[in-house]
């Protein structure tokens, strides 16, 4: 048991490691968080300007990961900072030595979250900067088993060909990209307590550091055979595919196609009102997905896609629920 506070507010969340979105999220929206993504600094910045441009309340926190692709956390800070939207902004990362958390408080980032984190430590964040609308005693589990299923799925999504895409980048001299590769292997690997795996992308990314490379063929030898285990143990979960639980009262049983259909797309939308309340851009993915039932397949579905596309995500529920509404 511990006490559990629950908010209401917005919070912006820069990360690029779909995993680390998909976890964070979900811990939040279990405080009342409304959480809006960016997968990289320069598009954290865009979101915070559009908000201020068309009169929306700022942000109440911000977290902000360190290394990403376009524009890292250090300089998507600073450019924050100069829009003076008046939102903390928290340094999220793995790296939060006395040196580290100085350079973040130097590039306008005051407090640390560690990852990994457990609950209570996201929790005691939160406190700091966000005043709770409610407390109770309650138990607040770091995740449950969808969420531990969902990540599963992304991981062997985002690394089953990730051998040969780091590979290709050393090749190519691109170690920058090679090392932001091994880093997010690395948290991912950590995040489903991969500890070999994890110890092996770690190896990398230090081979990798300042834009050197030092590997050497046994310790990349070593992160492929790892992630070769890690893949072929999560293989029968993969192809059983994720959990999908039906609410009661679903006709899913039915034997007439219509009915089935309608089940079907009830489902969808229930999995694609999560992702918008959390603000997920993964719920993009539900537009094409080559699995099963998409967006693009539902009639009248025209303009929810169009307002998912531009992120219009609060215009996107209310029209997710009027086309609830019109299911019989």
């Amino acid at each position: 048991m511990m006490n559990k506070s629950v908010f209401e507010g917005d919070i912006l969340l820069c990360e690029d490691n779909s995993m680390n979105r998909e976890l964070i999220c979900a811990r939040l929206a279990k405080l009342g968080i409304k959480t809006i993504t960016a997968e990289n600094g320069k598009e954290g910045v865009d979101k915070v300007e559009y908000r201020m441009q068309n009169g929306i309340k700022p942000f109440d926190l911000i977290f902000m990961d360190i290394y990403m692709p376009v524009m890292d956390g250090l300089e998507a800070a600073v450019e924050i900072g100069k829009l003076n939207a008046g939102s903390p902004i928290i340094a999220l990362t793995a790296n939060s030595t006395p040196a580290d958390r100085e350079q973040y408080t130097e590039y306008g980032m005051p407090d640390c979250l560690n990852k990994p984190f457990s609950s209570q430590e996201l929790l005691d964040c939160l406190e700091k900067y966000i005043k709770p609308v409610n407390e109770k005693c309650d138990s607040l589990p770091d995740d449950d088993e969808n969420i531990k299923n969902k990540l599963v799925q992304i991981f062997v999504r985002n690394n089953k060909n990730f051998y040969s895409k780091i590979t290709k980048a050393i090749d190519d001299g691109d170690i920058k990209q090679a090392h932001l590769l091994a880093h997010s292997l690395k948290g991912n690997a950590g995040l489903l307590d991969k500890i070999r795996l994890q110890k092996a992308a770690e190896e990398i990314e230090n081979l990798l550091i300042n834009e050197e490379n030092r590997t050497s063929f046994t310790a990349m030898n070593v992160l492929k055979t790892e992630l070769e285990v890690v893949l072929n143990e999560f293989a029968p979960l993969v192809a059983e595919g994720p959990k999908v639980t039906i609410k009661p009262g679903i006709a899913v049983t039915a034997l007439d196609d219509e009915k089935i259909k309608e089940a079907e797309i009830r489902v969808l939308f229930e999995e694609l009102e999560v992702l918008l309340d959390g603000g997920d851009v993964d719920c993009l993915d539900l537009i094409d997905r080559a699995s099963g039932l998409n967006l693009r397949s539902i009639p009248g579905a025209g303009e929810l896609i169009q307002q998912m596309e531009y992120l219009e995500f609060d215009l996107a529920i209310k029209t997710l629920a009027r086309l609830k509404n019109s299911l019989v």
